[in-house]
């Protein structure tokens, strides 16, 4: 035969010499297999194309890898061995079919994701808070570990347990997420459209939130805002905005680990990733796998970088180092994307500070001489990748570097250090990394110096149950108690390992090999089913938020229509009862300013009796101060007349603002009438002193009618007497008189007659001014309109008053009805949206769930890593 499951026998030949470490011997079976019929080869090719892939589960529990006390007999039976081949093909094509299936759903699950992302941009996606009561209830759900449990696992969990962090993830068993699989489905098929309405009337608190999806905690979409140590409600410390982008960048992270898984999953290799607190010995554990001193391993800590060991074989048998600067750049084939690093400088470059600036990751590609069933790098089946990591406590960007790390890698083993436990970050770690990991290889490293062994076992598997239940359950398998330290490291050395080591290597070869199911396929399978159920619980919250918004916004628009109806009626019936009591305000002002100030025209008279009179030779100013005391007068009425209009202007202003509270309630008044007639006017009405103001022939009425009479009198004698006799007679008693004595007696009677006229002027020019003045000032106000245009200027002032308050009103109505009509078209936008997102997360429920449906039903062996095959 030419190879033994895809290892030549050259090799094996070759290698014959070399030490072993506890495995079972190959050797004595090589002979007796030579001897059986040859078995064809089964063309399932995986990374390497000269190999042939065969499950790792199947080598190790084989007769020849696994079995140190197989009889010949039993090897040489070839029924029996052809039986296994035909398991190992099947299991093979098992494995294919559900690799292609997980990655068919985790490209649809991308999909919704980024459906998800966008939809939360435009529209912000609610994010449902859960309660503390509720959350410490899911908390000790978290706790409790799977029903696949033993009775006796069962008996001895305590139900008060509590983590030291309040935002762990949900850590589901298959068990439970089947359960969660059939609630979330009820859930989904009873809410619908028509009764979202009514299924969410019990509110909780003042977010609106149903009942119904407090059953079920975020897992991977979980949002967590920590104080220190301490977590804090992101409703209480955050706007709607603010948790929206929180939101944006879990999806996010949602994404890139959906891309990092999909790569998982369809390389046919497999990362393993060596982790753990500082100091832990992550470094001397790798080395003892290797079984040489390739790491360098100190005291203190010394790995500063990510270490990846390979095998050489990749490398085209080539011992190398590869210093890589951009790990998205590296290209084995291009030496330009990396420096060679001798391997006798490894231990200075890894431990050097300046160089973790300069460079990423370091690749190790290292020859291992052992037989492929003893070696973990070159172990014929798959290409294994062993990272070594930096402590978690190293430093904040270190530890953040890992927790992104373990999302590129299928398995991870933790070494914990037997003395300390599980530090903070430790344990921060394992939460994070139990979104998609549900099992964990845990080392327990230097366990050779511990004294209280069972103690110490005991601590750390309480540990254990609290931070990852399923590893718990496979403890016998996951969980190893050892010393690193103490494996014989020295070249071509036969010593054993110790058992307890010996089991380490052999269980982690089943659960990186032979159970790749559940060290590669489980992990994506289970971080598929968080998320989804996590977008389930999301769009149901979502889709009753958006029921609650619904029914709300209808009702508050048909509670809001009548007011916004009456408001409508309101605005142009109070509009014209605001213009006309205004006008009519206005129409009676003007109305009492003319009457008024007619009355104290026709009475200006009266305003120059207070004066006296200073005498002839001041007559001229006498005159002026009458003119000066009328036009006074005059404008005293005025101001009287104006008081009372600011009166009544504020009346009708308080009138009008009562009425418009009526409709639009209380509000301040803007317009005031104190401000009325301040502006300095001329109110004054001047007339001027003329000469012949002085002069009043027409003393009297009564004087005007006696001449009127004296020469009527005179007419009617002259035609009844005859001009001529009246003539003839006036002649005749001239002649007698005679001339001289009429001209002597002529010179007196004109002197006497002159005289007393100018006496009379004299004495009546006080009594003549004023009576010219008066009828001058009267006339003067007839004539310039005086009276009508005070009025006008009296009602302008007043109308202008109260139409600011008009147009304030008209604002605050036009504004009343505009804000109302802003709410009911807000309320419309608010029911167009709501059916919008009901629509939207129905469909997006509906599409989980059924994918959920998918991803639960692609069959992964999740049984106990199993012993040996016993012949």
């Amino acid at each position: 035969m030419s190879d033994i499951y895809g290892v030549p026998s050259s090799m094996l030949s070759a290698r014959r010499h070399l030490r072993r470490n506890s495995s079972p011997s190959i050797d004595a079976l090589r002979d007796d297999l030579n001897e059986s019929t040859p078995l064809p080869k089964l063309d399932l090719s995986g990374s390497r194309s000269s190999k042939m892939f065969s499950p790792a589960s199947s080598i190790l529990n084989s007769p020849i890898a696994m079995s140190p006390s197989s009889s010949s007999s039993s090897i040489r039976s070839a029924a029996q061995t052809h039986q296994y081949r035909m398991n190992a093909a099947q299991e093979h094509r098992t494995y294919h079919d559900s690799c292609q299936r997980l990655l068919t759903h985790i490209a649809s699950v991308k999909n919704i994701c980024d459906d998800l992302y966008r939809n939360n941009k435009e529209h912000s996606v609610f994010y449902p808070p859960f309660p503390k009561a509720q959350q410490q209830q899911q908390q000790q759900q978290r706790l409790t570990p799977q029903r696949s449990m033993t009775a006796s696992a069962l008996a001895g969990l305590d139900s008060t347990l509590h983590l030291e962090t309040a935002s762990q993830p949900d850590m589901k068993g298959p068990s439970s997420i089947v359960e969660s699989l059939y609630n979330h489905h009820n859930r989904r098929t009873s809410i619908q459209s028509d009764n979202l309405a009514s299924s969410t009337s019990t509110l909780i608190g003042a977010n609106s939130l149903h009942a119904s999806f407090l059953k079920q905690e975020f897992n991977i979409l979980h949002l967590d805002m920590k104080v220190g140590y301490a977590s804090t409600n992101v409703h209480s410390a955050l706007e709607k905005t603010s948790i929206a982008n929180l939101l944006d960048e879990k999806l996010s992270q949602c994404k890139r680990h959906l891309d990092n898984l999909y790569n998982r999953v369809a390389d046919t290799s497999s990362k393993v990733l060596v982790t753990g607190d500082l100091n832990a010995g992550k470094s001397t554990f790798v080395n003892a796998l290797l079984k040489r001193e390739l790491l360098p391993a100190d005291q203190q800590p010394c790995t500063n970088m990510f270490c990846e060991v390979l095998d050489a074989t990749i490398n085209n048998g080539l011992e190398q180092v590869h210093a890589i600067p951009q790990v998205d750049l590296y290209d084995r084939l291009n030496p330009n994307t990396y420096h060679i690093i001798e391997m006798r400088h490894l231990d200075s470059f890894i431990m050097d500070d300046l160089d973790q600036d300069r460079y990423q990751m370091v690749k190790i590609y290292t020859n291992d001489a052992r037989a492929t069933q003893e070696s973990l790098l070159h172990n014929g089946i798959v290409d294994i990748a062993l990272i070594d990591s930096p402590g978690l406590n190293t430093d904040s960007l270190k530890t953040t570097a890992v927790f992104a790390r373990q999302e590129e890698i299928d398995v991870v083993v933790f070494v914990v250090s037997a003395e300390n436990h599980f530090t903070l970050s430790g344990k921060e770690f394992l939460w994070n990394a139990a979104n998609e990991k549900t099992h964990i290889f845990i080392v327990v490293n230097r366990f050779d110096s511990i004294r209280d062994k069972e103690r110490c076992k005991r601590t750390i598997l309480e540990q254990i149950r609290q931070l990852s239940p399923a590893t718990y359950e496979d403890a016998d398998d996951l969980v190893h108690f050892v010393s690193a330290g103490s494996v014989d490291l020295e070249p071509g050395s036969r010593k054993l390992d110790a058992p307890d080591f010996a089991r380490l290597e052999e269980r982690l070869r089943a659960f990186v090999l032979g159970n790749r199911t559940k060290s590669k396929l489980l992990p994506a399978k289970n971080y598929l089913v968080n998320l989804l159920l996590d977008i389930g619980v999301l769009s149901e919250a979502n889709q009753a938020d958006a029921a609650i918004k619904h029914k709300e916004a209808n009702e508050m628009l048909e509670q809001d229509l009548p007011a916004y109806e009456r408001l409508l009626r309101a605005r142009d019936r109070m509009l014209n009862q605001v213009e006309r009591m205004a006008e009519n305000a206005v129409t009676v002002m003007q109305q009492h300013t003319v009457e008024h100030l007619q009355e104290a025209a026709d009475q200006v008279h009266h305003a120059i009796q207070p004066l006296e009179y200073p005498g002839i030779l001041l007559i001229w100013q006498y005159a002026q101060d009458l003119c000066e005391s009328m036009a006074q007068a005059l404008v005293q009425e005025i101001r009287s007349v104006e008081q009372q209009t600011r009166q009544d202007t504020e009346q009708t202003l308080t009138n009008l603002h009562q009425v418009a509270e009526d409709q639009l309630g209380n509000f301040p008044r803007v317009a005031n009438a104190d401000g009325m007639f301040l502006r300095p006017r001329d109110r004054r009405l001047v007339i001027q002193v003329e000469t012949t103001d002085f002069f009043d022939l027409m003393v009297d009425d009564k004087f005007s009618g006696c001449a009127l009479s004296m020469g009527a009198v005179a007419m009617v004698g002259g035609r009844v007497m005859g001009f001529k006799d009246a003539v003839s007679s006036l002649w005749n008693m001239s002649s007698m008189m005679g001339i001289n004595n009429i001209r002597r007696f002529a010179l007196p009677v004109v002197g006497v007659v002159g005289a007393s006229l100018l006496v009379y002027v004299v004495a009546d020019m006080r009594y003549a001014v004023e009576r010219k003045l008066v009828r001058k000032f009267k006339q003067a106000v007839r004539d310039t309109g005086y009276v009508d245009a005070q009025s006008h200027r009296i009602g302008r002032d007043a109308r202008k008053v109260l139409r600011v308050e008009g147009w304030e009103i008209q604002s605050r109505l036009q504004k009343a009805i505009e804000s109302k009509e802003n709410k009911r078209n807000e309320l419309e936008l608010v029911i167009h949206t709501s059916q919008e997102s009901m629509a939207y997360f129905s469909a997006l429920l509906e599409k989980s769930t059924m994918l959920l449906d998918k991803v639960e039903s692609v069959h992964i062996d999740q049984s106990k890593i199993e012993e040996p095959l016993k012949l």
